[in-house]
C-alpha cells in the first residue's frame, strides 16, 4: 500500500493546492480571478475524465482540454490588463507545446512529459495565487471586505 505513495503524493499535493487557490479565488478574487478559477477547475475535471490509460501514447483527450483551456485564457488575457493572467496564459502555452513535442517525438519518456506538464501547471497556480493576492490586497486597501 505505501509503495505507491511516492507516486501519488505529488499529485495529491498539487490537487490540494489547486483546490485551495481556486477556493480563495472564488472567495476573495475579482471577476477575472473567479472566472479563471472556474475555468481551471473545469479543465482539471475534464482532464481527469479524459486521461487515457496508456501513458505511452499521445493523450489526445488531455491535448484537447489543454488547447481549449489555452484559448479560454487567451480570451481572458485579451480583455484584461493584469500581468498575472499573461504569465498564466504563457505557462498554459508551454503545457500545450509539451503535448506537441511529445507528439512529434514519441521516443520521449512519458515521465519527462508529465514532469514538465506538472511544472507548468504548478507555475499557472502560482500566477493565479498572485492574482488572488493582488485582488485581496486591492480590496483591503480600498477598505472593502
Amino acid at each position: 500500500m505505501f509503495a505507491i505513495l511516492p507516486e501519488i503524493l505529488p499529485t495529491q499535493i498539487a490537487l490540494a493546492a489547486l483546490l485551495a487557490i481556486c477556493a480563495l479565488a472564488l472567495l476573495l478574487g475579482r471577476r477575472l480571478e473567479r472566472l479563471v478559477a472556474l475555468a481551471t477547475l473545469a479543465a482539471w475535471g475534464l482532464s481527469a475524465a479524459v486521461h487515457g490509460v496508456d501513458n505511452d501514447q499521445v493523450q489526445w483527450g488531455l491535448f484537447a482540454v489543454d488547447l481549449t483551456y489555452l484559448f479560454v485564457l487567451i480570451g481572458l488575457a485579451v480583455f484584461e490588463r493584469r500581468l498575472w493572467i499573461l504569465f498564466m496564459t504563457a505557462f498554459q502555452l508551454l503545457v500545450v507545446l509539451n503535448h506537441v513535442v511529445f507528439m512529434t517525438d514519441m521516443t520521449l519518456k512519458q515521465w519527462a512529459f508529465f514532469s514538465a506538464y506538472y511544472l507548468w501547471s504548478d507555475a499557472q497556480l502560482a500566477a493565479l495565487a498572485v492574482g488572488v493576492a493582488q485582488a485581496w490586497w486591492g480590496k483591503r486597501r480600498a477598505g472593502r471586505p
